[in-house]
C-alpha cells in the first residue's frame, strides 16, 4: 500500500498542499508557457495560517498547515517572511505509516525568493533532513558540505507555492501555463501548473468560486496519470488553495481547507 522511497500517501497530501512540487513542466499540450511575472502585489501577510484536513479515500489520514510567521526576520539587511509548513498522520494512520514532516523557508519580501530552507521529514522508517543556504550573487546553494550550481531565480518547495500565489489570475487566459525551477533532494526540479478555468465548489464554509489548475505530473510517481491532479484556488485577492485532490493507483488523496486565520483580504470568493 505504501512506498518505501520516502514518498508516501500522506506525504503526497502534504506536498499537494504546499505547491505541487512533483509537477513536471510539459509544453505542447496547451498555450505556450509564461515565465512568472514581476511581483507587484503579495496576497498574504505575516500571521496568515491555513489548516487542511487530509484524506486517503474515505479515511481521514492527517492534517497539514501553512503559516506565515509573525516574527520579523532580517537576512543580509533584507526583510524576510518566515514560512512554516507541517504535516502529520493522525493516530489512526500512525500504526500503519507514521508521518511527521516539517518545512521552513525564509523568503525575501521584495523578490519572494528564498535565502534559507530547512526540511525535516520522518515517514515510516524513512527520514531525511535538508538545509539549504542560497547564495544569490554566485547562483549557488550550500547543502551541507556540498555546493550546488543553480540557475538564477531558483526556488525551494515552499517558496514555489507562495511565489505562484503572487500571479493575478483574474487577468490570465484559460490554458496559459507557468513553470518554475525548484531545488529538491539536491537536484533541480522543473515544476508547472496550467490554468484551466473557474468552478464553484461546495466547502465547509459554503459555496466558493475558485480558479482551477492542473499540474502536469512526472511519470512514474505515485499519481495515477499526468492530469489526475486538480488544485482549486479561491477566486479573490487572497488566492488561497481551497481543495487539492488527485487519483492514485489504489484510490485518491484529497486536502480540504479546514480553517484560516489572518487573511490579508476578505474571503470574497464565498458565494453570499
Amino acid at each position: 500500500m505504501f512506498q518505501k522511497s520516502g514518498f508516501s500517501i500522506v506525504q503526497a497530501l502534504i506536498i499537494l498542499v504546499i505547491s505541487i512540487v512533483f509537477s513536471g513542466f510539459h509544453s505542447g499540450l496547451y498555450q505556450k508557457s509564461t515565465l512568472l511575472p514581476r511581483i507587484d502585489n503579495i496576497p498574504f501577510k505575516a500571521g496568515e495560517k491555513l489548516n487542511y484536513n487530509l484524506h486517503y479515500g474515505v479515511i481521514y489520514a492527517g492534517s497539514a498547515s501553512l503559516e506565515v510567521n509573525k516574527k520579523e526576520m532580517q537576512i543580509a539587511g533584507q526583510n524576510h517572511f518566515e514560512i512554516d509548513v507541517t504535516g502529520s498522520s493522525n493516530s489512526f494512520f500512525d500504526p500503519f505509516y507514521k508521518v511527521r514532516d516539517s518545512y521552513q523557508s525564509y523568503v525575501d519580501e521584495s523578490t519572494m525568493l528564498p535565502s534559507l530552507f530547512m526540511r525535516n521529514v520522518h515517514e515510516g522508517s524513512y527520514a531525511r533532513a535538508e538545509n539549504y543556504i542560497f547564495v544569490r550573487r554566485k547562483n549557488e546553494v550550500i547543502s551541507g558540505k556540498k555546493t550546488i550550481s543553480v540557475p538564477q531565480g531558483i526556488h525551494d518547495l515552499v517558496s514555489t507555492f507562495y511565489y505562484l500565489r503572487c500571479i493575478d489570475f483574474s487577468k490570465q487566459k484559460v490554458g496559459v501555463n507557468y513553470h518554475i525551477t525548484a531545488l529538491y533532494n539536491d537536484s533541480l526540479l522543473q515544476t508547472g501548473i496550467i490554468y484551466t478555468g473557474k468552478e464553484t465548489i461546495t466547502t465547509k464554509f459554503g459555496k466558493m468560486r475558485c480558479y482551477v489548475f492542473h499540474p502536469i505530473l512526472i511519470k512514474g510517481r505515485i499519481f495515477k496519470n499526468q492530469e489526475g491532479m486538480i488544485l482549486y484556488v479561491s477566486e479573490d485577492k487572497n488566492q488561497i488553495p481551497v481543495r487539492i485532490e488527485s487519483k492514485v493507483y489504489l484510490d485518491y488523496v484529497k486536502a480540504d481547507l479546514e480553517s484560516y486565520q489572518n487573511l490579508k483580504y476578505p474571503l470574497d470568493a464565498l458565494v453570499r
